[in-house]
C-alpha cells in the first residue's frame, strides 16, 4: 500500500495535482491562511478535482469549524472515533496548542490533554495531528526551542501508533523516533511541494521525504 502525507498548503494548491498515484492521501491541515468555512470548503473541492478521496485534519490557520467542514465533505479524520482505512486504524487531531499570535483553530494544551485522556481509544496504526508532539524534534524552531503539544505527546504515548504524521512547524522537517513510533514532519507542501511517501507491507511502514519535483 502506498500512502502520501502532506501538510501546510497555505492556499497554494497547484502541486496537489502533481502528486504520484497512491492508495491513500492524508493531509495535516492549514489548507488556508485564517480562511472562512466557505474558503476551506472551496479548497477541499478544488483538491477533489485531481484526487477525490483523501482524509484530513484542520490546521491552526483553518477555521475553528474545520471538523464540521471536513465531516460535511467526507474528508474528516475524527478525534473521537478512529477510521479503519485499508486495514489501518487512523485517528486525527486538528488545530494546535496556543501560538505566540492568536490563530483561529488553537486550544489550551492542558484542556486538550484532558479531552484526549477521557477518550476510550484503541492502539493506533497511524496518528495524524497538525501539531507535533512536544520534545521529539518535529517541533524544534530555529532558536532550538521545542514548541510542540504536550497533549499530543500524551495521546501518542496512550495509543502507541506505529506512525505519527504531523506538520505546523515548517522548519522541523524530518523523520524522528517518538519512543518507538516513526514521527514524520514533511515540511510545508504549499511552497515547495514537500510530502512523505509511505510504503506499507507486513514489516510495517517505510517513509521517504520527497517533493513533487522528485516524485
Amino acid at each position: 500500500m502506498r500512502i502520501l502525507y502532506l501538510s501546510d498548503l497555505h492556499q497554494k494548491y497547484g502541486a496537489f495535482a502533481k502528486l504520484p498515484p497512491a492508495d491513500l492521501i492524508l493531509i495535516g491541515g492549514d489548507f488556508t491562511n485564517c480562511g472562512s468555512e466557505q474558503q476551506l470548503e472551496e479548497a477541499l473541492h478544488l483538491l477533489e478535482a485531481s484526487h477525490p478521496s483523501f482524509y484530513a485534519v484542520g490546521g491552526n490557520l483553518d477555521t475553528a469549524a474545520s471538523d464540521k467542514v471536513l465531516r460535511r465533505t467526507g474528508h474528516l479524520l475524527p478525534m473521537d472515533a478512529p477510521l479503519v482505512i485499508g486495514g489501518y486504524t487512523i485517528l486525527g487531531v486538528g488545530g494546535s496548542n496556543l501560538c505566540p499570535v492568536n490563530t483561529p483553530n488553537q486550544w489550551p494544551d492542558e484542556e486538550m490533554e484532558r479531552r484526549l485522556l477521557a477518550l476510550e481509544l484503541p492502539k493506533l496504526d497511524i496518528l495524524v495531528t497538525h501539531a507535533p508532539p512536544h520534545g521529539f524534534g518535529a517541533d524544534r524552531i530555529p532558536s532550538g526551542l521545542m514548541v510542540g503539544s504536550k497533549a499530543i505527546a500524551v495521546l501518542a504515548a496512550k495509543t502507541r501508533p506505529a506512525l505519527h504524521l504531523c506538520g505546523h512547524i515548517h522548519e522541523a522537517v524530518g523523520i524522528y523516533d517518538e519512543n518507538g513510533t516513526i514521527l514524520v514532519n514533511p515540511g510545508p507542501f504549499g511552497d515547495e511541494g514537500h510530502f512523505a511517501d509511505i510504503r506499507t507491507d507486513e514489516n510495517g511502514f517505510a517513509v521517504c521525504l520527497r517533493t513533487v519535483q522528485q516524485s
